[in-house]
């Protein structure tokens, strides 16, 4: 399983983003991958300006989406969202 680095829970699904071979990174939803990135914040804005691909996020208007990373989970070594409470 890959590390996910960050986790974003939508209406329409879970977006994730994970790291790529080439210092990239990958946003996806669900199963589904999306588009590749530079850098987490260039995913996460894409997210925000509901640039990703992904129609159904893409066209939602009642949602109001994270403006940058610091809205979204951090991931665990295990690839899901860290608990609080959770020792590393």
């Amino acid at each position: 399983m890959k590390t996910t680095l960050f986790t974003f829970q939508s209406p329409v699904g879970t977006f994730w983003i994970r790291p790529e071979p080439g210092d990239r990174v990958q946003l996806g939803i669900d199963r589904y991958k999306l588009k590749t990135y530079s850098s987490p914040k260039g995913a996460a804005r894409d997210v925000f300006l509901r640039t990703t691909g992904h129609e159904p996020w893409d066209s939602l208007q009642d949602v109001i989406p994270p403006q940058g990373l610091e809205k979204w989970k951090r991931g665990g070594k295990s690839g899901r969202p860290e608990s609080p409470d959770r020792e590393e």
